[in-house]
């Protein structure tokens, strides 16, 4: 995955604790899930154990078409949380494609 996916899924996740228009948050569960359902896909090639189902948990939560409905407060948790976790293991996600290994 590259790295500016990543990031800026990551930024748009710290971006949505803020009190923003209901359109940014339909953006963001789209891009949150898709990208959530990516790093489930590469961890779980990359045979770890946990982390895919961390990640296909959030995809699961950020889906857009079955809306889990959370308190304002509890989003905003919740997308902190998801954004810290998506840096956190981001060196499991980026593609070596410059690695002829």
């Amino acid at each position: 995955m590259p790295k500016a996916v990543i990031f800026i899924a990551a930024g748009m996740l710290f971006v949505g604790v803020l009190s923003l228009p209901y359109g940014y948050y339909m953006l963001l569960r789209i891009v949150a899930c898709g990208v959530f359902a990516w790093a489930a896909f590469i961890t779980y090639e990359k045979n770890e154990e946990v982390v895919p189902w961390v990640f296909g948990i959030l995809a699961i939560v950020f889906n857009p078409l079955i809306k889990i409905h959370f308190s304002k407060e509890l989003w905003a948790v919740v997308d902190f949380c998801s954004g810290l976790f998506l840096l956190i293991v981001s060196k499991k996600l980026i593609s070596n494609e410059q690695d002829p290994t």
